[in-house]
């Protein structure tokens, strides 16, 4: 899954681009069928037929894929959520323990920058992780921010932002993942 998740922001850096989110910047909400998010406006919302280009990761589909429209380090930064059902009722954090994304084996290089507890503004509790990864020799080493959801009992969302390594303080990207909000 982490594999899937840095192919496509490696494949957001050529295709796009992005800079940190400046104390300008305006959130709005994006709806969508089964949930919403609030999203920065500079940053655009990549189309269907933008997404069907890229390889569907195993058991989940592709909900939403943005992404910067400037670039900062040869890097676009962007959010992208991915979904899939669940045969069993779980809460948010149930379903990150039972998906721990502790195999990083497949990195050429990781570094867990943390790893904590994490609420959601709804007061949904899980998990959020902020790391450093390499996939291959070919890249360079991007950070993200990853945590999960489920909605209605049955549906898990995994939400990644991909941003460039020079952003240190990842607190007002956190804040974008704490308004996903189940529809």
């Amino acid at each position: 899954m982490k594999k899937i998740i840095l192919l496509i922001s490696f494949f957001l850096f050529w295709c796009s681009s992005s800079t940190q989110l400046s104390t300008e910047d305006s959130l709005v909400v994006y709806k969508w069928d089964s949930f919403s998010i609030d999203i920065p406006s500079s940053w655009e919302v990549m189309d269907q037929s933008w997404i069907t280009n890229l390889s569907k990761p195993r058991d989940w589909n592709f909900e939403l894929i943005v992404s910067s429209n400037t670039q900062d380090w040869n890097f676009a930064n962007n959010l992208i959520i991915l979904s899939k059902d669940l045969d069993e009722v779980l809460t948010s954090y149930e379903f990150m323990w039972k998906n721990d994304p502790k195999d990083y084996t497949s990195y050429t290089y990781f570094l867990e920058d943390k790893a904590e507890d994490f609420q959601f503004n709804d007061w949904e509790k899980t998990k959020l992780y902020v790391f450093s990864a390499k996939y291959n020799k070919d890249n360079d080493v991007l950070k993200f921010i990853q945590t999960w959801r489920i909605c209605n009992e049955k549906k898990s969302f995994f939400l990644t932002i991909g941003v460039s390594l020079n952003i240190k303080d990842t607190t007002k990207y956190e804040d974008i993942l704490k308004t996903f909000k189940c529809d």
